[in-house]
């Protein structure tokens, strides 16, 4: 058998060195990608972007509303279930500044701190819109009525034979 088959070799300092080079250039090029991610819109940034952009927009409104940390934390939880139910998916919701890389607002959402002091957050409910006009359903008429099986047509009259 081969001795110097199992062995490990050792490495010349300029491998080394060159490894480092290439090492770096990666770490460059994954921290560059990285940063263009989130220059994206907000309907092609995958789950994770959007939870640390989501976790960027809580921390930017808990001094603003004076939210203690557990609050802070169920609140970030309510709006990641909220992107989990998909209701945080589109550009009409979710306004997202692709130059600053930061949400600016969600459509919908409402905060507020009652006058009992604790903070209360949901999605307003959607207005129904009065002005929309509807399509009649066709109602049944004589003329668009087909003749049951148990009646008999004669002459053009319909005649119900129990009669």
């Amino acid at each position: 058998m081969d001795s110097f088959r199992h062995r490990t070799q050792k490495r010349s300092t300029t491998e080394s060195s060159n490894n480092s080079d290439k090492e770096d250039a990666f770490k460059t090029l994954l921290e560059d990608s990285a940063r263009e991610a989130y220059s994206r819109p907000w309907h092609r940034l995958e789950r994770g972007l959007r939870l640390n952009r989501i976790r960027l927009y809580v921390e930017e409104l808990v001094p603003q509303l004076n939210m203690t940390k557990e609050e802070k934390e169920t609140f970030f939880i309510y709006l990641q279930k909220a992107l989990d139910k998909k209701l945080l998916n589109t550009l009409k919701v979710v306004q997202y500044d692709q130059d600053t890389q930061r949400i600016q607002t969600i459509k919908g959402l409402e905060v507020k701190r009652n006058s009992e002091g604790v903070i209360r957050w949901g999605f307003s409910a959607k207005k129904t819109r009065t002005d929309v006009t509807r399509k009649k359903k066709k109602e049944d008429t004589p003329h668009n009525q087909q003749p049951s099986s148990d009646l008999k047509i004669e002459s053009n009259t319909v005649v119900n034979p129990s009669a």
